[in-house]
């Protein structure tokens, strides 16, 4: 079965792609696969290890917790528009390169991301982390305007 790769960080750029995507998904009869990265929230490790572990498990904690109810909330979107398999991962890193190895890693058909997110500001006429997806992937990469 083929599967398509969408990423969501829950801004409206990326309920476009989720949206997308599952058209798309629908249309091709191929399964799903929404991903969130953790690591876009622009706090440099540098900062992170000035934290207690305890502060570190808790910010950790927040953050995994934000990341299931991101991708729950970009499943029912898919599965609102009827997508049959809709598959969920959430990592952490550097948002770019983890999008593209977890699509190398699961040999998706093709990567649709939304042209701005919620991260730090922007580049000027694509968003960093499309731009640098667009760069690294070996494979289609499809940004939602």
């Amino acid at each position: 079965m083929k599967c398509i790769l969408v990423a969501t960080d829950g801004s409206d750029g990326a309920d476009r792609a989720v949206d997308y995507a599952a058209h798309l998904a629908k249309n091709e009869g191929d399964d799903l696969l929404i991903v969130h990265v953790i690591g876009g929230e622009g706090l440099p490790d540098s900062i992170f290890r000035q934290f207690t572990r305890a502060e570190q498990a808790w910010l950790r904690e927040q953050l995994e917790s934000a990341s299931k109810k991101i991708l729950n909330a970009a499943r029912e979107r898919a599965r609102g528009v009827g997508v049959a398999t809709v598959l969920l991962e959430s990592r952490s890193g550097d948002v770019a390169q983890t999008i593209v190895d977890i699509a190398q890693e699961k040999d998706v058909e093709n990567i649709v991301v939304g042209k701005r997110g919620v991260g730090r500001i922007a580049g000027l006429l694509l968003g960093s982390i499309s731009q640098k997806i667009v760069s690294l992937a070996p494979r289609p990469v499809t940004v939602v305007p």
